[in-house]
């Protein structure tokens, strides 16, 4: 099989380690990735995985068509990307498997999984299209340490041709056919990642004390909110208390992006301030900032066509608070606790 990586971030590049096990990859990179590259080019580690990827050429991002003549494709770009490189791939698609990555909901008008906005473009590939979730840190993936990830699909197909060459002895891969289920909760988790991570932020600020019983507290609020919003969203409870959604929420507000956000907004940096921090650190697109309002908007729409009540999602106005209207984040926990 021939794969071909859209996107030269961390996970991206990352994926071509296990997927070069069966396949052949081809490893193609936007206009931001190109001083990555070169580096890889030159035989040079990815600066954001520590490891070398594996792959049999680099595409430069004038060669975008020489990515699709391709029998698995992997749209490996932040969720603000996804649709811009759809667009320009889409009248080239045949009858390829398309794999996602990005975690997020896309604005369309009305707040869509990225499948779901796919599907509106292209209703014909429904079937061909799977999303990655479950817990995968990119360097752990990287570094083949052991993984276990979900492939969810409409398609048959889809699903038997990423499990039979895709899947390795370090790299696991688990199948469903709730793609919204999945994506629903895989887009919240890293939302209420930061809330959970404010607890770390919470206890240096205090002296480094420990707060295991609030930890514990936010999140099952967090699943228990999670829940409500797959269930509203068309999706399946089981999806969230498994490794879409318990399991992935660990491993990001332990060792994610969005975890990191959370700790500086917990020590009592402003929101600013705290993007800024990450920005000084290299920290790419947190994905949980970009797509907390977009959560929060979801939510009320379906308060609207009955199928929630906003009052059974505190967490998440205390999120929305904190991200967008200037609140400190122990003074929402105290509010709801």
């Amino acid at each position: 099989m021939k794969v071909a990586i859209l996107g030269a971030g961390a996970m991206g590049s990352a994926l071509t380690i296990p997927y070069s096990e069966k396949n052949e990859v081809v490893l193609w990179g936007t206009e931001y990735d190109v001083p990555i590259l070169e580096k890889i080019r030159r035989g040079e580690k990815h600066p954001r995985i520590d490891e070398r990827v594996a792959v049999n050429e680099i595409l430069n991002p004038d060669e975008l068509d020489k990515a699709l003549n391709t029998d698995i494709l992997v749209i490996a770009v932040s969720t603000e990307g996804v649709m811009p490189i759809f667009e320009q791939i889409s009248d080239s698609l045949k009858d390829q498997v398309i794999i996602t990555l990005a975690k997020g909901f896309i604005d369309e008008g009305e707040i869509l999984t990225i499948p779901q906005a796919i599907w509106h473009e292209r209703k014909d590939l429904k079937r061909n299209i799977a999303a990655i979730t479950g817990p995968s840190i990119a360097k752990e993936v990287a570094k083949k340490l052991p993984t276990h990830v979900v492939y969810s699909s409409l398609g048959d197909r889809t699903l038997k041709v990423v499990k039979e060459y895709l899947e390795t002895d370090y790299y696991r891969i688990s199948l469903t056919h709730d793609i919204v289920g999945c994506e629903t909760a895989s887009a919240l988790k890293n939302v209420y990642s930061i809330a959970i991570a404010w607890i770390r932020g919470i206890e240096s600020r205090k002296g480094n004390v420990t707060m295991n019983n609030l930890k514990g507290i936010i999140v099952t609020q967090a699943l228990r909110e999670i829940g409500t919003l797959v269930r509203a969203n068309g999706g399946k409870t089981e999806t969230v208390y498994d490794l879409t959604g318990i399991g992935d929420l660990i491993a990001t507000f332990r060792g994610g992006r969005n975890g990191m956000l959370g700790e500086l907004l917990g020590k009592g940096y402003d929101i600013d301030s705290a993007l800024k921090e990450l920005e000084r650190r290299g920290v790419g697109v947190v994905e949980g900032y970009v797509n907390a309002e977009r959560a929060y908007r979801l939510a009320e729409t379906l308060d609207h066509k009955g199928k929630l009540k906003m009052e059974e999602l505190p967490l998440l106005e205390g999120i929305n608070d904190v991200l967008y209207n200037g609140k400190d984040a122990e003074e929402v926990i105290h509010d709801l606790f």
